[in-house]
């Protein structure tokens, strides 16, 4: 997202694990991503004033672009929830950034937590299964909840098994959830809902501060996520699988001058590698060379434009490509290989894979050349970590 580069490129593939230098060198905070730019080295250099404040996985590599970065700093790995305490702060420090008086324009980072302390309520190293754990700090708001009230209902496609493939069924996440009872799940998905109300509630304070300063207008605004939650779809919850739940996350920007509002958009297909270049694009500031990412600032001003027409995405055990109106899958699971074909229009809920079946026989065989050339392509291997990924040469 801040690099504009794909996980092989940037070599940050999840929370800990990283790969090695093109030198073959363990990165440092000198050398890793040295050549690199990032979306605050741009804007800097561009004479604007950066902040970043709140929740990053920079794994203790610092801050690079970033004039501002708050009274506290996050980087995960607690149990607790944290969001619940820390996004408050997280929030007045941008409010607070944000009231200063400058002369240069800025671009500003708020990144808070929630609603991950969702991610408390189940087993594992993440926490115990009582749901109040991850709304201990709600206060006046959890009684409501905890309370024996009827609940949301489940989504229609919580008793459909996953797709086998999509998931490690061993991983942590996952391994305690065929004990839990329909009503644990209503509640851990009314507990989510609150945490995102918490959420837009800090947004919203931010968003009046903008207004308060004469500048709502004049400022590009984008709300979005680095992931989803699968929130009890096939009875599954968290991250680091390709259903829609999961990968396909929040995009909303605001931009009077340039944006049209009020309209949705589901035909172009983006990524988070896309928001670099976009930002820049915006601001008429020189996008950087050798970046994965792609402005979609024509499919924000002009209704007809296409940014992609195939996204590529990619984790520490499989790889998706998404194009027209279906999802192609490949992942390694405990040595077995696994291709996954769904049809999003007519399976909404991702229960079938139709890969080589009856009718989706020439289908299959383009996804799956598309995705051999985008691996050789990039040197990838199927099983993606950091012992036997290839890193591409700059």
């Amino acid at each position: 997202m801040f690099t504009g580069l794909m996980p092989h490129n940037h070599g940050l593939i999840d929370n800990e694990e990283i790969i090695e230098h093109q030198t073959g060198e363990f990165p440092t905070p000198d050398n890793f991503l040295a050549d690199a730019k990032t979306m605050g080295e741009a804007f800097k250099e561009a004479g604007y004033d950066t902040g970043f404040f709140g929740k990053e996985h920079a794994a203790g590599y610092g801050w690079r672009g970033i004039d501002e970065q708050g009274s506290l700093s996050y980087t995960g790995g607690g149990y607790l929830a944290e969001g619940s305490v820390y996004d408050t702060i997280f929030a007045k420090d941008a409010i607070d950034f944000i009231k200063k008086d400058r002369e240069n324009p800025f671009y500003l980072t708020l990144s808070f937590i929630n609603p991950h302390d969702i991610c408390k309520t189940l087993g594992g190293p993440v926490g115990g299964k009582n749901i109040s754990d991850a709304i201990f700090f709600c206060r006046n708001d959890d009684e409501k909840f905890l309370r024996n009230e009827e609940r949301k209902g489940l989504p229609e496609n919580f008793s459909d098994k996953y797709i086998e493939g999509m998931i490690k069924h061993e991983d942590y996440m996952y391994k305690e959830l065929e004990d839990l009872d329909e009503n644990y799940w209503k509640q851990f998905i009314s507990t989510y809902g609150l945490l995102i109300e918490k959420t837009d509630w800090l947004v919203a304070l931010v968003l009046d501060q903008l207004k308060k300063q004469g500048i709502d207008d004049n400022t590009i605004i984008v709300f979005t996520s680095d992931h989803g939650e699968m929130m009890g779809s096939h009875r599954l919850i968290a991250k680091t699988v390709f259903y829609e739940e999961s990968a396909k996350t929040p995009m909303i920007i605001r931009y009077p001058e340039s944006i049209k509002g009020g309209e949705v958009d589901n035909r172009n297909m983006v990524s988070t590698v896309d928001i670099m270049p976009t930002l820049l694009d915006l601001c008429n500031i020189e996008i950087p060379d050798g970046i994965d990412g792609k402005s979609f600032k024509q499919s924000c001003v002009e209704s007809d434009a296409f940014t992609h027409e195939e996204v590529f995405c990619e984790n520490y055990f499989s790889r998706m490509f998404r194009f027209e109106n279906f999802k192609y899958v490949e992942s390694l699971v405990y040595d077995k290989h696994y291709k996954i074909l769904i049809d999003l229009e007519k399976d909404s809920k991702e229960t079938e894979n139709l890969f080589n079946t009856p009718g989706y026989e020439e289908i299959s065989a383009f996804a799956e050349k598309r995705m051999q050339e985008y691996m050789q392509k990039n040197n990838l291997t199927l099983e993606f970590n950091a012992k036997n990924l290839v890193k591409k040469s700059a």
